[in-house]
């Protein structure tokens, strides 16, 4: 199989998941959704202009919401590969369908504003990705990202280190190589936040991963008494539960 075919399943397989996820996905998503407020929160700080605003990677239009709510008089258009994400979006929203792995629509070049949580890193390549997006704002404009990074999970790895087995989790992409190519006057900031989810034990982690639609892996899945072992040497706290550490970084450009 070519390397063009190898993507376009992995990219099916994505959209799928995320689309047999769309109606569960607010109940679940509570580190997206705290990541949000503090895009939202940031953009107190930031001269921004009127214009084209848009969130990129929407999803069920949680951020783009938050957005409006913030700035009545302002609309954003909201861009996701997932239909059933889009349809879970607020009646009379602007939305577009469209695969990001194809750089933008035509709607969203020259905006004033270009905002994207959590979904960067699902892309196949995220740093040519954040460079694309970055020209594609007006002069003046703000390019505002928010993902997990490299450091993110050091549990589920450690547990699989030691038991020697291949870490199935999402390989993400290192802060630092995002943002190299970037001058320092286009770089307004680079905050970084470790967020700990807290769980009963490592089944309902995965769970949950799959509620959001975000299961898809490369690797094999987990056999049963992998699975088990897993849940056996998962770092514990003192009343049994688990952990599951992010590492996030929210970027915060300036064309």
């Amino acid at each position: 199989m070519n390397d063009m075919k190898i993507k376009e399943n992995w990219n099916e397989k994505i959209r799928n998941n995320f689309d047999n996820a769309a109606k569960n996905y607010l109940h679940y998503s509570s580190i997206q959704k705290h990541f949000c407020y503090e895009i939202v929160s940031s953009l107190d700080k930031l001269s921004l202009k009127i214009g084209k605003w848009c969130d990129l990677g929407s999803g069920i239009g949680f951020l783009a919401d938050e957005i409006e709510n913030k700035f009545p008089k302002e609309k954003v258009c909201r861009i996701d590969f997932s239909k059933q994400m889009l349809l879970q979006n607020k009646k009379n929203s602007e939305t577009i369908l469209w695969d990001l792995n194809n750089g933008l629509p035509h709607k969203a070049w020259q905006s004033s504003l270009l905002v994207s949580n959590f979904c960067l890193h699902w892309l196949s390549e995220p740093d040519l990705t954040l460079r694309y997006w970055f020209n594609k704002l007006e002069k003046g404009g703000y390019l505002i990202v928010c993902l997990p990074t490299s450091n993110s999970f050091s549990e589920w790895k450690y547990t699989c280190k030691i038991n020697n087995f291949e870490y199935s989790g999402l390989t993400f992409p290192d802060s630092q190589s995002l943002v190299k190519y970037f001058k320092s006057d286009q770089i307004c900031s680079i905050k970084e936040y470790k967020y700990q989810e807290n769980f009963q034990d490592v089944y309902q982690i995965l769970r949950n991963i799959i509620n959001i639609g975000a299961h898809s892996s490369e690797s094999k899945r987990k056999t049963i008494s992998e699975l088990r072992a897993m849940q056996k040497l998962w770092p514990k706290n003192k009343n049994n539960s688990v952990n599951l550490t992010w590492e996030i970084s929210i970027f915060i450009l300036r064309k």
